[in-house]
């Protein structure tokens, strides 16, 4: 899989996304695809707490 550089903000707000996401699934009674969801979101946990704000991406160049 291949990962694309993205700033923290950005990957705040697609974790925010996801756990709505996630509450739906669970509310709907979906558990396999909430198991799944949950999987994306412990991975994501994880590339949040290796992100510094000095890894974060350059600012295009105009």
């Amino acid at each position: 899989m291949q990962r694309l550089l993205i700033d923290r903000s950005t990957l705040d707000l697609i974790v925010s996304d996801g756990n709505d996401f996630l509450n739906v699934l669970n509310a709907a009674g979906l558990h396999q695809a909430a198991n799944l969801m949950t999987a994306v979101l412990q991975q994501l946990g994880t590339d949040q707490s290796r992100l510094t704000d000095e890894d974060s991406p350059a600012a295009p160049i105009s």
